[in-house]
């Protein structure tokens, strides 16, 4: 039986989408999946440690807000225990970072590394790449 594997890649800002793609992830590496995460435009933003702080995500609507007021776990922590249990990687977008001029320490501490998309594509072949 072939390894399951597993890509996401996360391009959206909206809180709703990273909080699904991050639900989703968590799962499939604790239940032994290897599951690798790359975010770039406006997801990667969404980890910068000022937001994180100050809960200033992109909501699509009401659910994401209701995230918020609800106080349930947001992507951030739910990354952290997939790493810390499974088997996640994640990996910040280079590109991304080098347009804005940000660095690994401008995020929250979940990120393995930066890369850009050609070395990520390379990690994701013969994987199941879903996109959020």
């Amino acid at each position: 039986m072939s390894e399951h594997k597993f890509s996401f890649v996360l391009i959206s800002g909206e809180l709703e989408k990273i909080q699904a793609a991050a639900m989703i992830a968590s799962v499939a590496a604790q239940l032994g999946t290897k599951v690798q995460v790359f975010a770039s435009m406006e997801a990667l933003l969404a980890f910068k440690k000022d937001v994180v702080e100050k809960k200033a995500f992109k909501t699509a609507g009401e659910l994401g807000k209701g995230m918020l007021n609800a106080n349930v776990p947001l992507f951030v922590d739910l990354f952290k225990q997939a790493k810390e249990s499974g088997n996640l990687k994640m990996y910040a977008c280079s590109m991304v970072m080098d347009m804005l001029g940000l660095e690994l320490k401008d995020f929250v501490d979940v990120f393995d590394d930066s890369l850009g998309v050609t070395a990520f594509l390379d990690m994701a072949e013969g994987t199941q790449v879903v996109i959020f």
